[in-house]
């Protein structure tokens, strides 16, 4: 059992501390581990359904699950196979002999992976982040209008 959370306020301070207190009555064992900083934000998963919304909205590409399907695959699996090894081996094992259109498949809500699909953006750090909203922005260039989407949230 592993919990996970964001300290960001005081309310979330005192969250973490009880949970902390719960889990060491209960169980008498606890590894804490801490570190400064914040994972992948909100505002930056916000602003990704916003682009998807916008590719489909601007393109023949499909509806919003299209979109993240595509950029999940045509962007996002490129970033994590050369940012990992491990991943770039288990997805060259596991998927690399999968038709366009499986690994597509796979990409959303699906049996295997549930209802995000297989994870990729997920597995990102905030830099890849970053790299994946600049990196969509790239690709529909010319088709697809992100200026209002990015200011400050890119």
């Amino acid at each position: 059992m592993t919990d996970r959370i964001a300290v960001n306020s005081a309310p979330r301070l005192t969250e973490a501390i009880t949970r902390l207190t719960a889990m060491f009555r209960e169980k008498k064992y606890v590894v804490v581990s801490l570190r400064p900083g914040k994972d992948r934000t909100l505002d930056q998963n916000a602003l990704w359904f916003a682009m998807y919304q916008r590719i489909a909205e601007m393109t023949s590409m499909g509806d919003v699950e299209d979109a993240r399907r595509y950029c999940k695959l045509h962007v996002g699996v490129p970033i994590m196979r050369k940012a990992d090894v491990d991943f770039f081996n288990a997805w060259n094992r596991s998927f690399l002999h999968l038709t366009y259109e499986e690994k597509l498949h796979l990409m959303g809500p699906c049996n295997l992976f549930g209802p995000d699909g297989f994870p990729v953006t997920r597995l990102f750090n905030r830099a890849q982040g970053i790299a994946y909203t600049d990196q969509i922005v790239c690709e529909f260039a010319g088709k697809v209008v992100f200026d209002d989407l990015l200011g400050d949230a890119a």
